[in-house]
């Protein structure tokens, strides 16, 4: 675990390190539902391989991302409803005006994804 400062106005990041990729998330005291919606948002960037699929476009990647996280938190009884609505619309906006949009591949990939994290959820708490 290592500290560092977010100061691109993200909550949370993936990255390459010298091992794969590593996974930073703010921590804002009090904020324990925001830390966890975070952080399974960036576990499903890693997890779905964003920083290696360079042809994505990124209204798609943050998409899939954000559709993985509201999946995975419904299942565990969290409501990221409105805040996961939000982001997706303003992220497929955006890869609307590129001329791209969700489609089967990309509906494959987040219910597969959002499958694998709920799976390995429930292995390390049960």
């Amino acid at each position: 675990m290592e500290e560092e400062t977010i100061t691109n106005g993200a909550r949370g990041y993936t990255a390459h390190s010298g091992e794969g990729q590593k996974i930073v998330v703010m921590k804002i005291p009090g904020e324990d539902v925001n830390v966890l919606h975070t952080l399974i948002h960036e576990m499903s960037h890693a997890r779905l391989e964003h920083l290696y699929r360079k042809e994505l476009p990124r209204g798609l990647a943050e998409s899939e991302a954000e559709l993985s996280t509201y999946l995975v938190g419904a299942h565990f009884g969290f409501d990221f409803r409105e805040d996961s609505a939000a982001y997706i619309k303003g992220w497929l906006d955006n890869a609307r005006s590129q001329g791209k949009d969700l489609g089967k591949e990309n509906l494959d990939r987040v219910l597969n994804n959002a499958r694998w994290l709920i799976n390995e959820i429930n292995g390390n708490f049960t």
